[in-house]
């Protein structure tokens, strides 16, 4: 199995290998971040390799999901001549939890507060891999955590026309195009829609109010000016 198929592999799984490189941890999964890896010569390394082809995958079944970073381990294993479990949960993180209800916890730990506040303005999506994930700089380097979502983390707090376009107000303090195509109401009367950069986002109560008061007579559209858009009901 080559490494682009073991990564997917493990992609499946819930585990992502991560690879610090100048000083930004890359996911080799991600088209660019392989190409800068591929010149840093980190994934040529064959103990490195060897690892993730042939040893941690004899123990996934043990390991819990999230992220794991084999050069720290490999270079462990050197050392230690035995992978366990409790050696890869040393070089190991946890995925940040989003419920339902857009809660964030850790380790089973709600996050709030300034912590909160951190996490949601560093927030950003990966399209390729279609996660979220919060990248931070801390200690000299950027910190990357990636989100295991029951919903989207990402929330509109105001939309507004810009020059004739829609643009949403995000709760990572960024603004972002709107599909006027895309917008979806949930069986819990919760509004999302599509942006542009950062996947589906959640109204929030005020441009969720916006928009069911410009809906037709019929609800089933979004109507702006003499257009209509239709809206998707899910479950």
């Amino acid at each position: 199995m080559n490494l682009e198929k073991r990564l997917q592999w493990f992609f499946e799984r819930k585990l992502i290998m991560l690879f610090l490189w100048e000083e930004r941890f890359l996911n080799p999964m991600i088209a660019d971040e392989l190409q800068r890896l591929t010149v840093s010569g980190l994934l040529e390394d064959e103990d490195t390799l060897h690892l993730m082809e042939k040893i941690i995958p004899d123990l996934t079944t043990q390991l819990p999901t999230g992220m794991y970073f084999p050069v720290p381990i490999s270079k462990a294993l050197k050392h230690e001549n035995e992978f366990t479990s409790e050696l890869a949960m040393r070089f190991h993180y946890d995925f940040i939890r989003i419920d339902q209800h857009q809660k964030w916890s850790l380790r089973e730990k709600y996050i709030s507060g300034k912590v909160l506040a951190l996490f949601e303005s560093n927030l950003f999506f990966e399209k390729e891999s279609e996660l979220y994930f919060v990248e931070y700089w801390s200690d000299h380097r950027w910190d990357k955590c990636y989100l295991e979502c029951e919903i989207t983390p990402m929330r509109a707090l105001a939309i507004e026309l810009v020059q004739d376009e829609f643009k949403l107000q995000l709760n990572n303090q960024q603004t972002d195009s709107l599909d006027l195509d895309s917008f979806r109401i949930d069986k819990k009367e919760r509004c999302f829609v599509l942006s542009q950069t950062y996947g589906e986002v959640m109204l929030a109560d005020a441009p969720r109010f916006w928009l069911l008061n410009h809906l037709d007579e019929s609800g089933s559209y979004f109507v702006f000016g003499d257009r209509l858009f239709p809206l998707t009901f899910s479950g």
